[in-house]
């Protein structure tokens, strides 16, 4: 009988550590993309070349990191959204987002776990996170 107890106990111990490692390491994700966000608003590039640049190189980051480990991935898009959609909840006059941001911003306003939304959705997102003309 103490021998399964103590089997239990080490188990459930192996467990919780194999846990709290994967929570310490998608935490990195979550930062990082918290942290890329933050890049990509105080983003000044002179060129429509350095632009497309910056945005392939963030494209095959994403790509990369969803073939490696489809877990980071998910962390990191949700978390992108998150912060986007802060964003954009926050963002009135004073925001002059161009162009390529908001194509960009919207990929991750539609994520969800590999889901796309609904037209009716899309949409709604859309007009949230276009620039605002007075």
């Amino acid at each position: 009988m103490r021998l399964n107890t103590l089997i239990t106990v080490l188990f459930a111990l192996g467990l919780a550590a194999m846990v709290s490692a994967q929570e310490s390491e998608y935490s990195f994700y979550e930062a990082q993309a918290r942290k890329d966000f933050h890049y990509e608003q105080s983003l000044v590039l002179v060129s429509n070349e350095d632009v497309e640049d910056y945005w392939k190189d963030q494209a095959r980051f994403e790509r990369d990191l969803k073939k490696h480990d489809g877990n980071a991935y998910n962390v990191y898009m949700n978390e992108k959204k998150t912060v986007y959609a802060e964003h954009a909840k926050s963002c009135g006059e004073q925001c002059r987002h161009g162009r390529d941001y908001y194509q960009h911003a919207l990929l991750y306003f539609t994520y969800t776990d590999d889901q796309y939304l609904s037209k009716e959705a899309l949409e709604s997102v859309v007009q949230i996170a276009s620039p605002r003309i007075f």
